[in-house]
């Protein structure tokens, strides 16, 4: 990741430096700030894209509904206002070769650094201005939080981070939301129970969809230390990865893990990690999924999968639907 991005990232360290990094990002994604602005930030990119597709019958919701609202929604909050759905898209899956290169293809590398050199340079007058004009965008308080006043995180600091932020936070709540609604769907049970409270169901509906399909698959590290693991010692210094979306699926955890089941009632997901490394998006992620179902469900609650186009699942550090063909139903204003 950081042949990629570059050092350091919010990912990839710890102690002081991840300290510094975490104090800027959390702020605007902590619970009750969360609270006080998603509704009406994702209801506002959400509903036009809902708007569209009233009067189609039908639609592939993955690239018609849940990606562009969870991309926009992301750049929105981070402060990238001016920055429209298509490059926002380019920009993910550009980054995404970098970070899924484990095998070290020059190709994929080459298209890596490209994006990686181009969001740099796309978001550095933003940067540049939050610098003199702070808001409450999350890459102002990424500059200026936990500083002495008149100073501000150094921009080079900064960017190795922001790029991390926009690979994982841009299109992972909304594969999220989409492996969400592809189980409800094949449950049509389940979906009865969410449509009649959405309130209740809908939170425990998106738990479920994160821990069956975690739109994340891997979290790698790096050993500091000789440890032992399953009766294997692991060296010092060794590259490992914890595969959450096994973990998700830990028999000796939850019955039957392979059934999606909302009313499931035996602990956490490890969709989000663990740790001081803990998602620090996960409440503006968890939020944003909830209302993208929500809002959806209101608008046509008798959606159902078009025979014959059953979504397939596809990726491994990013896992999701490839598409999620739908019909409708009757039509709801």
């Amino acid at each position: 990741m950081s042949v990629s991005f570059g050092k350091p990232t919010i990912l990839t360290t710890d102690g002081e430096t991840h300290k510094q990094l975490r104090q800027g990002v959390d702020p605007k994604y902590r619970p009750r700030t969360v609270a006080a602005y998603a509704g009406d930030l994702v209801r506002s990119i959400a509903e036009p894209f809902l708007d569209r597709i009233v009067n189609q019958g039908s639609a592939e919701l993955m690239a018609d509904y849940f990606e562009p609202v969870s991309t926009l929604s992301l750049a929105r909050s981070l402060g990238l206002a001016g920055i429209d759905m298509p490059t926002l898209r380019r920009w993910f899956y550009g980054l995404a070769q970098g970070a899924i290169n484990f095998e070290n293809d020059p190709k994929r590398q080459e298209i890596a650094d490209a994006i990686s050199a181009e969001v740099g340079d796309a978001i550095l007058p933003t940067l540049e201005r939050l610098a003199r004009q702070p808001d409450d965008s999350a890459l102002s308080h990424m500059l200026h939080d936990g500083m002495p006043e008149g100073t501000t995180r150094p921009i080079d600091f900064l960017m190795p981070s922001i790029k991390v932020i926009l690979l994982g936070g841009m299109q992972e709540p909304g594969h999220g939301a989409g492996s969400i609604l592809a189980g409800l769907l094949a449950h049509p049970e389940q979906l009865r129970q969410v449509l009649a409270d959405p309130q209740t169901f809908v939170p425990m509906a998106v738990d479920e969809g994160l821990r069956w399909v975690a739109p994340i698959g891997t979290q790698t590290r790096q050993t500091t230390r000789a440890v032992e693991l399953g009766g294997v010692t692991i060296p010092a210094g060794a590259a490992v990865a914890a595969l959450v979306a096994s973990a998700s699926r830990d028999e000796s955890r939850f019955a039957d893990p392979d059934r999606f089941d909302i009313n499931r009632n035996e602990g956490n997901h490890a969709a989000f990690g663990f740790g001081h490394h803990f998602c620090s998006g996960r409440f503006f992620a968890r939020e944003q999924m909830c209302l993208a179902v929500k809002l959806l469900l209101q608008r046509f609650p008798d959606l159902s999968l078009v025979p014959g186009r059953e979504p397939v699942f596809r990726g491994w550090e990013f896992r999701a639907p490839t598409t999620l063909h739908v019909s409708l139903g009757v039509r709801h204003q």
